[in-house]
């Protein structure tokens, strides 16, 4: 069908019409800088000193605290205070599956658990290929402590599939990992250093210094009941 040279106008004049700029939404950015300093822009600001966020559209604290030193894994007595995000910095508790907020420590409290869980298995990895005739002993001090741990695993495992989306889990394991990563063997560790870091770590679980039971940081966790 052949459109009418003389409706050629109307159409450039519609689409002319639907790309003004000046009908165009403008989104504006809110920025506080190290001196406290309040910034609004049109521009999204690339200074990472700078916290930035969308006005008009809610912007969720850091689902997990930040890390202030290595992960250690023998229990602690008392929880970790870490600095949460100021109420004055205009960020919304962080939202679960379902858009309720998280009881306060839940998510790090699931991180810790997911730590412990990937170190017991790295040990088991690690620790067979420097000494492979030693395969049973590693299996079985990790076997134990699984089953010393158990409740916490289980209960870790439900609450983190039923409450945190995919994207906050993916979270988690990209966090554990990272934190894991300063646990284990240096990758140019000598053969004789990786013999005695899974004599020393195999060793410690065996002795039960890696326990979550009695671990302050997993409180939350322990406290949660599902609503």
């Amino acid at each position: 069908m052949n459109r009418s040279p003389r409706s050629l106008p109307l159409v450039l004049f519609a689409v002319l019409l639907g790309s003004d700029p000046a009908g165009a939404q403008t989104t504006t950015y809110r920025s506080v800088g190290p001196d406290g300093r309040v910034i609004f822009s049109d521009r999204k600001p690339t200074d990472p000193q700078l916290r930035t966020r969308e006005v008009g559209k809610t912007a969720y604290a850091p689902l997990l605290m930040p890390a202030s030193a290595p992960f250690d894994l023998h229990p602690m007595a008392a929880p970790p205070h870490a600095p949460r995000p100021a109420a004055t910095d205009g960020l919304a508790p962080p939202v679960d599956a379902s858009g309720r907020p998280f009881p306060p420590g839940l998510p790090d409290a699931i991180l810790d658990v997911l730590v412990h869980q990937f170190f017991a298995q790295s040990l088991v990895e690690t620790c067979s290929r420097v000494r492979p005739d030693h395969l049973e002993r590693y299996q079985a001090g990790v076997y134990n402590w699984r089953q010393r741990n158990l409740a916490i695993l289980d209960k870790s495992n439900h609450v983190s599939f039923t409450r945190l989306t995919a994207d906050q889990r993916d979270t988690l394991r990209t966090t554990g990992r990272a934190r894991l990563a300063a646990l284990m063997p240096a990758d140019d560790a000598s053969e004789a250093e990786r013999l005695a870091w899974c004599d020393r770590m195999s060793t410690d679980l065996a002795r039960r210094q890696f326990e979550l039971v009695g671990d302050a940081r997993i409180a939350p966790l322990m406290a949660y009941e599902a609503p």
